[in-house]
């Protein structure tokens, strides 16, 4: 099952944010699961471990 564990927002120019460390309803989940499947031919998504996904978005410590 695929499950949100977090949240990247893009503030501005190299100012980011995660939001992490909460737990959404089963309903929401499958809401934004729903809403995210509109656009699951959009964009760019990468899959795999904490340290292979932080590599990638650029990131100096998992």
């Amino acid at each position: 099952m695929i499950k949100i564990c977090g949240i990247i927002f893009e503030h501005g120019l190299d100012d980011y944010g995660l939001w992490e460390g909460f737990a959404l309803s089963d309903t929401d989940e499958e809401i934004i699961q729903a809403i995210l499947a509109k656009y699951d031919t959009e964009g760019y998504s990468v899959r795999g471990s904490r340290e292979e996904i932080a590599n990638e978005w650029g990131c100096e410590h998992v």
